[in-house]
């Protein structure tokens, strides 16, 4: 009964509510979520205790395809952006194009998913409404995934990514735009210093920049947070690290001892598991006189923005407004 209910849901999720008025949309979208959390954690359930790597890869590959349909069917892909595959890259990359793309800056897109899902089919449309708002050229790469890959082969991968894209454009200002496990991602590689690549600027999406259990914090969030279950976010994060500690600063840039860092803006919800994340880490770059704007917004849930809602509208016009402000503005 409960997998009907949800199947019945998500096509009100995904067919219904976003033709509906955009003023009753973000009411409607939350009210079906918190069902959404409940057939997740059913689904967790079952593999709660000691999951086999059968178990996790099942679940893994039932969320790709969630994701998937969901960034396929929530928003639709805006038509002026030139897309198009890069051919002979080391790793998939993907590039979106703007009729008028800004001269002096492009864009480099991580992805979130937990680390075990999210590729170009769930972020297109969402990237192509970005690159259209932004004016800005933005390149999508996708990496290897949990749980047939773990740390830090993503990490590898972007570097690998980075690489390749910044060598097309040696003269331009870059800004790196990462949203929850791509937001830890992106601000791993800037505080690993081993790596010398650093963007101008970087805009983070309710990012997941800690991957270990120790912030108590976020069981106040628990029961707020009506899309991300905890006791699975720090499974998929244990698991994910693999050998390697999860508060190892370039998995949890939380812990990271900011040397230099790129100007930043943050936005997060103020109900949901990771607005700790934001905080502490903004605290942690004013200390070091980083320029870091945090943006909130009550009442909304996790990366928000990929839903067709006011609130999505104004974020987006807030990345947009920073990206003019930082035309000649840089920290790096």
């Amino acid at each position: 009964m409960v997998w009907l209910i949800a199947k019945i849901l998500e096509k009100f999720t995904l067919e219904i509510v976003p033709k509906l008025p955009i003023q009753i949309r973000t009411k409607l979208f939350r009210s079906v979520l918190k069902f959404r959390k409940i057939r997740d954690k059913a689904r967790l359930d079952v593999t709660n205790s000691n999951p086999t790597f059968e178990q996790r890869l099942e679940y893994a590959l039932d969320s790709r395809v969630g994701l998937n349909t969901s960034g396929q069917s929530l928003l639709t892909y805006s038509e002026s952006i030139q897309f198009s595959q890069i051919d002979d890259t080391p790793v998939n990359i993907y590039k979106f194009e703007p009729r008028n793309p800004n001269p002096s800056k492009y864009a480099i897109y991580f992805h979130g998913g937990g680390y075990f899902a999210g590729s170009i089919t769930s972020h297109k449309n969402f990237v192509s409404k970005l690159s259209e708002k932004t004016n800005l050229t933005i390149y999508f790469f996708e990496y290897r995934l949990s749980p047939e890959y773990l740390f830090p082969s993503a990490h590898d991968d972007a570097k690998i990514a980075v690489d390749f894209i910044s060598s097309l454009h040696p003269d331009k200002q870059s800004i790196w735009i990462g949203e929850s496990a791509g937001g830890g991602l992106a601000t791993g590689l800037c505080v690993d210093y081993d790596y010398l690549v650093r963007p101008d600027n970087l805009i983070l999406l309710s990012p997941w920049l800690d991957l270990s259990d120790k912030e108590e914090d976020k069981k106040y969030f628990k029961n707020r947070d009506i899309t991300i279950i905890i006791d699975g976010m720090h499974d998929v994060g244990e698991f994910y690290s693999s050998e390697h500690s999860s508060d190892n600063p370039i998995l949890s840039p939380i812990y990271a001892d900011i040397k230099s860092f790129p100007d930043t803006l943050i936005q997060v919800c103020t109900d949901e598991l990771l607005y700790n994340d934001a905080i502490e880490f903004t605290k942690k770059l004013k200390e070091k006189n980083v320029n870091v704007n945090l943006q909130t917004w009550n009442g909304l849930w996790h990366a928000w923005q990929f839903f067709p809602i006011k609130e999505a509208n104004e974020a987006i016009n807030l990345i947009v407004k920073y990206v003019k402000s930082s035309e000649n503005q840089s920290s790096r």
